[in-house]
């Protein structure tokens, strides 16, 4: 029998609330000790209610602070592993945009092949007819302007 979908949404009877409040906290300790118990690991909790009582600390404040002071001293917090949400989104956009370029290209490629092997599509073949020329054109600009630099030496024929 599986599990039915939880729909997470604010509890609007406040003692239901504090109800679920106590018992998912009681659960979140739970858990962060069984990781720290059976993985060995250094863990610790830091909880803040919205009103402005202390913050609950496990496994102790002492404790807390030392994981903390060792967090803050790793390596991590200033590699770019640690990101912000700023950095985050932009290294992300970057991704997302390089990706895009490829795709974009790889759809170029797949329509300039599709015009070449379909015969009865004569107007988009002269298109990328005349799309390659004039690149070939612009090629040629690029290499008489290297070669009237001085950045490359020799006779070049220019096509165009």
């Amino acid at each position: 029998m599986t599990r039915s979908v939880v729909k997470y949404q604010f509890v609007a009877n406040e003692r239901a609330r504090n109800t679920s409040l106590h018992k998912r906290k009681a659960s979140l300790f739970k858990k962060i000790n069984e990781l720290k118990c059976l993985c060995d690991i250094d863990a610790c909790l830091v909880m803040y209610e919205k009103d402005d009582s202390p913050p609950e600390v496990w496994p102790s404040p002492s404790e807390a602070q030392r994981v903390m002071q060792k967090f803050q001293k790793s390596r991590v917090l200033g590699s770019s592993a640690m990101l912000d949400q700023k950095a985050f989104l932009e290294k992300n956009m970057m991704k997302t945009k390089k990706h895009l370029e490829k795709e974009k290209e790889k759809n170029v490629k797949r329509s300039m092949l599709t015009c070449l092997f379909d015969e009865n599509n004569r107007e988009n073949f002269e298109g990328l007819k005349s799309c390659i020329e004039s690149e070939i054109r612009l090629i040629d600009v690029m290499i008489k302007n290297a070669y009237e630099k001085g950045e490359i030496e020799g006779g070049l024929k220019i096509f165009f």
